[in-house]
């Protein structure tokens, strides 16, 4: 069963990445900017600093993993499952439901992000873009 105090913790992980999912969507749209004028200076400054606050969350993530490990293999796998935002047979404890709703905001805010970063990398890269099809 997870605690009060694990859901907590793994909330104020996901409120953490969230911040930092804002400030990336933000550098994002600066940098889609930087492109548009074709300020090749500024787009480096921005994908430096986008780069900067990508690795801050992937230091919540990983956090969140490390939690997860040292959990039960039980509450581990479940913890895991509402992180995914996929809930099991067994419905969440109503505790769950602000870390649920977190989770959900930094999936959607996510997906914007990934949107303006193919829409930036094909005006910048073009045929070289990572998205282009290949």
């Amino acid at each position: 069963m997870l605690t009060e105090q694990t859901l907590s913790f793994a909330h104020a992980i996901e409120r953490q990445m969230y911040t930092s999912l804002t400030e990336i969507a933000e550098l994002t749209d600066q940098l889609s900017d930087a492109v548009s004028r074709q300020d090749q200076v500024s787009v480096r400054l921005f994908l430096s600093m986008r780069q900067e606050e990508i690795d801050r969350m992937l230091g919540h993530r990983a956090a969140l993993r490390r939690h997860c490990a040292e959990l039960s293999a039980q509450d581990g796998a479940r913890l895991r499952r509402l992180l995914a935002g996929t809930v099991d047979d067994e419905p969440p404890p109503p505790e769950a439901q602000p870390l649920l709703k977190q989770v959900d905001s930094n999936r959607k805010l996510l997906e914007r992000i990934c949107q303006a970063d193919r829409s930036v990398s094909r005006r910048f890269g073009g045929s070289a873009s990572f998205y282009s099809d290949k």
